[in-house]
């Protein structure tokens, strides 16, 4: 069994490196993060500065992704024009997904030699920034160049023994693209006391997206989703995790999203399974009678339950959560990994938690139909899954060239849009 996820090991290695972006033609940090590991320990240091021009979700949504593709090839044009001039030609550059949400250099020395500081990041930072009128200038879409901005920020990390470099290196990627995106420590003053509003008032609702059998297209499932209040700064899931828990309020947030989700579920005219999310941390409370005292009191059963464990927060001590997942599976609660095949979870892990289920990340189904690299890397997974006894669930499925090749893969389950939009349980209930 290890060497047969060795050789697994090492063909997702092959296939991460090789996962590009469309628009800019770059790898994505996952593509990288052996390089990036092996540099850190090399060195025992490394500069990171983050880029991100414009705004995604201000431009694709209501320009169209061809608008902002276009953008992001002209930076990466401006940046990659810079390897050799500005940017020492040892700088590894990366973008953050493939869904081209801002650009990575790292490095570990300046054009002349000399050892990374802080110093000549910001000088980098600062010479980018002059760039963004020159690329509005160049830019063939008027229309959007008032939404053209740069977010940058920067960071030098050390090689800490005590760390795990993937996790290091993961903490340091997040720091960095919320310093560069909430700048403002006032503002962020503000928002802590709003999303503290949010809280104390219980204004996080739920809504549930259906887990298709891709065979029949009968329902197997719903994934509850938060959502924070309609029209405010927290109204993206995202943006409520990211910022509790960098204040320490993730705990909060989770129990209540719990909470309504499952109470919630209740109401739902079904008996499926019913998917809850859940960061690590956060895991030991799935053994305190309070949340099995809800279950019971909302009349979902136990065996309903699939915990949902996102891949995008590094799970500790896994000798010492494998020990809590199965006391979690001996209540009868099922487990499922999120974000497979992008996270920074091993293989190896990933087999020693034993999940019942690997959602199958939604940037690697997009254009699954077309890409051959992603073909392959699901291939893997598929092999993977079924050594391990695990359900592969796809999701993001957005057309229907993505869901036939699924089908023909023999993936069982999936969701996306293209099969149903998130929606709240009263609607759900209407459309059955």
């Amino acid at each position: 069994m290890n060497n047969e996820i060795e050789k697994l090991q090492s063909e997702l290695y092959k296939y991460r490196v090789n996962l590009y972006d469309r628009a800019s033609g770059l790898p994505t940090v996952y593509g990288v993060l052996e390089d990036l590991r092996r540099i850190i320990e090399l060195e025992k240091i490394i500069g990171i500065l983050y880029l991100s021009i414009g705004d995604q979700e201000r431009i694709e949504p209501v320009f169209g992704w061809e608008v902002y593709d276009e953008l992001i090839k002209l930076f990466t044009i401006n940046v990659m024009g810079e390897i050799g001039k500005l940017i020492p030609r040892s700088a590894l550059i990366a973008i953050s997904s493939i869904m081209g949400e801002g650009f990575f250099i790292f490095l570990t020395r300046d054009t002349s030699g000399g050892l990374i500081d802080k110093a000549y990041l910001n000088f980098l930072s600062e010479q980018f920034k002059t760039r963004v009128e020159k690329i509005k200038n160049e830019f063939g879409h008027k229309e959007v160049i008032d939404r053209i901005d740069l977010h940058t920020s920067y960071q030098i990390i050390r090689l800490d023994p005590m760390v795990r470099t993937e996790r290091l290196l993961y903490h340091a990627i997040e720091d960095i693209k919320y310093a560069a995106h909430f700048p403002d420590k006032l503002k962020e003053k503000e928002l802590y006391t709003e999303l503290i509003g949010i809280i104390d008032n219980k204004s996080i609702y739920t809504v549930y997206q259906p887990i298709f059998n891709l065979r029949d297209k009968t329902i197997y499932g719903y994934e509850a989703l938060s959502r924070g209040p309609k029209g405010s700064f927290f109204e993206d899931p995202d943006t409520i995790f990211t910022f509790a828990a960098r204040y320490e309020l993730l705990p909060r947030v989770e129990e209540l999203c719990l909470y309504n989700a499952v109470k919630e579920a209740s109401k739902l005219n079904s008996n499926s399974l019913i998917f809850l999310n859940i960061t690590p941390d956060q895991i030991p409370r799935l053994l305190d009678n309070h949340f099995i005292d809800l279950l019971s009191e909302c009349r979902v059963k136990n065996n309903q339950v699939v915990i949902e464990i996102t891949e995008k927060f590094a799970i500790p001590h896994y000798g010492i959560y494998q020990e809590i997942l199965v006391r979690t599976k001996g209540r009868g609660l099922k487990i499922a990994l999120d974000d497979v095949g992008v996270g920074y979870s091993t293989l190896e892990r990933i087999s020693e938690i034993g999940p019942d289920y690997l959602k199958y990340d939604r940037t690697l189904v997009r254009d699954i139909d077309k890409n051959l690299i992603r073909q392959e890397l699901i291939k893997s997974f598929v092999n993977f899954a079924n050594r391990i006894n695990s359900t592969i669930i796809a999701e993001g499925i957005e057309n229907e060239n993505e869901l036939n090749f699924l089908k023909e893969l023999g993936i069982k389950y999936g969701q996306g849009f293209y099969l149903c939009k998130p929606k709240p349980v009263n609607e759900l209930n209407k459309s059955k």
